[in-house]
């Protein structure tokens, strides 16, 4: 029981919300890289992004490969909008990608099961609201960089859906059942806490 708390608060601890800044990590590969590691050393996103995948993934083959497809293609289009909105940070969106953490995070602990359409209309919703922020964060890097960082990102979200799906769907035994409503459990605890770090910080989340 301790273990499991602490690797819950260490979670949290990651995937705090905190001021958006539209920055790009300097990979020295160009934009394109920059943006992909841009999604790997956001724990918020990441988390998100690989609980979304563990969600659609145990509704089987057919709502994996909808993820796939509609993901990115979500991520890319809220990214876009982002990329060219006057935001700095957002309450309501911060808020929303908690919730929606906690909302799927709790589907997969609880092994729900719902239909495909269902399932791609939840990777479209938090796929675009992770995008959107993702693209708000990118707006102020150099405007030569914006798209194809953007780009390099909905690339790490490809690569992140097809390997989570995959190996959640090729994988059917207990024991990993049980790993993935652990995992399911831990986002959801994220997703509340983070909701209650928001909601605490009186939504100061501007940079």
């Amino acid at each position: 029981m301790r273990r499991s708390a602490t690797g819950v608060l260490l979670a949290v601890a990651l995937c705090a919300p905190t001021p958006s800044h539209a920055h790009l990590v300097n990979s020295g590969l160009g934009p394109f890289y920059d943006g992909a590691l841009h999604l790997m050393l956001t724990p918020m996103d990441l988390v998100g992004l690989v609980t979304l995948s563990l969600f659609a993934a145990s509704q089987g083959a057919e709502a994996g490969r909808l993820l796939v497809i509609v993901t990115p293609i979500a991520w890319f289009l809220a990214g876009a909008i982002g990329v060219h909105s006057q935001m700095t940070g957002s309450f309501a969106i911060a808020i929303a990608n908690a919730g929606t953490l906690v909302l799927l995070g709790g589907s997969v602990a609880l092994e729900l099961k719902t239909s495909s359409t269902v399932a791609a209309v939840a990777a479209a919703v938090f796929g675009g609201l992770l995008g959107f922020q993702s693209g708000v964060e990118l707006r102020a890097a150099d405007a030569d960089a914006d798209w194809v960082a953007l780009i390099g990102t909905v690339a790490a979200v490809l690569a992140v859906t097809v390997l989570v799906s995959a190996l959640i769907i090729s994988y059917t035994a207990f024991s990993f059942r049980v790993v993935q409503r652990v995992l399911g459990s831990w986002a959801a605890a994220t997703g509340l806490l983070s909701l209650g770090w928001i909601v605490g910080s009186g939504g100061n989340l501007a940079g």
